[in-house]
């Protein structure tokens, strides 16, 4: 089974008349002979742009989608009374939404993924709690503060979904796992070497208890987003992938269809 990987689609910024994301990735897709899809989180800053998208790009290929919510997927930008939660289960109405549970991949691989959230860990730790509970460093707000407001403290979601993916994980930990995150599970993928304001910023990130998570259950791929990286490693037994297609100003080619051609990663499982 041939699967591609990419996160960070961002539709609504990188739009652009005559250059679609969905007819590039579709071409991808196609090109590839792909049989699945993963899309690491962040479709767009509105969770109904980002079903629509999703539906629109299995529609374009007849070829399934595996997607997991990031942080602008669930942004109230353009639903201002909307909670954090309730954009997130409004998401669940795709059913190829890893948070809606594990989905098999053949009989023994199997998908389990969800957002995520950080725990303030890859931040420097000359800040307090006190400080990143601010999200805000000189005049720069981090914007999760006011568009991803949740009903429990930041830490306390990072240890909502620790725990509900180990959960997951411990259930079907005699399969071969791919372990689909937004944000970031290791420390290697973080803005590094960082100036002053990226050690603050870093703690939003993600955590490292998630890469930690993957190795205790032997997890074969780990694949995240969220930092505009296009970068990969290896530890142990565990392939860790974070691909992200990035904002248009930050493409190296000219075309949605050159950048999505050089940038989707495929894996190929048994």
């Amino acid at each position: 089974m041939k699967i591609g990987i990419l996160s960070d689609i961002h539709v609504d910024i990188n739009f652009m008349a005559g250059d679609s994301i969905v007819d590039g990735l579709a071409s991808a897709i196609a090109g590839n002979g792909l049989d699945r899809m993963i899309i690491a989180g962040d479709v767009a800053g509105d969770h109904e742009l980002t079903l629509a998208t999703l539906e629109e790009i299995e529609t374009a290929t007849g070829v399934p989608c595996l997607f997991v919510p990031g942080n602008h997927d669930i942004w109230n930008e353009k639903h201002p009374a909307m909670t954090a939660w309730e954009a997130y289960d409004a998401l669940k109405v795709f059913p190829g939404n890893l948070a809606n549970g594990p989905q098999p991949l053949g009989e023994d691989w199997v998908a389990i993924g969800d957002l995520g959230w950080y725990d303030y860990a890859f931040g420097d730790p000359r800040f307090a709690v006190e400080d990143f509970d601010r999200m805000k460093i000189d005049n720069r707000l981090w914007q999760d503060k006011v568009m991803a407001v949740w009903d429990r403290p930041t830490q306390a979601m990072h240890r909502y979904f620790l725990g509900k993916l180990e959960a997951q994980l411990e259930s079907h930990r005699h399969r071969q796992i791919i372990l689909v995150l937004h944000v970031l599970p290791i420390r290697f993928f973080t803005v590094q070497p960082p100036d002053r304001t990226w050690r603050y910023l870093n703690a939003f990130l993600g955590s490292p208890a998630y890469g930690e998570l993957a190795l205790k259950y032997d997890v074969r791929y780990v694949i995240c987003g969220h930092v505009h990286y296009r970068r990969q490693t290896r530890i142990n037994q565990t392939t860790f992938i974070c691909n992200c297609l990035n904002y248009r100003n930050q493409w190296y080619k000219r075309s949605a269809a050159e950048e999505i051609a050089d940038t989707l990663k495929v894996i190929d499982i048994d």
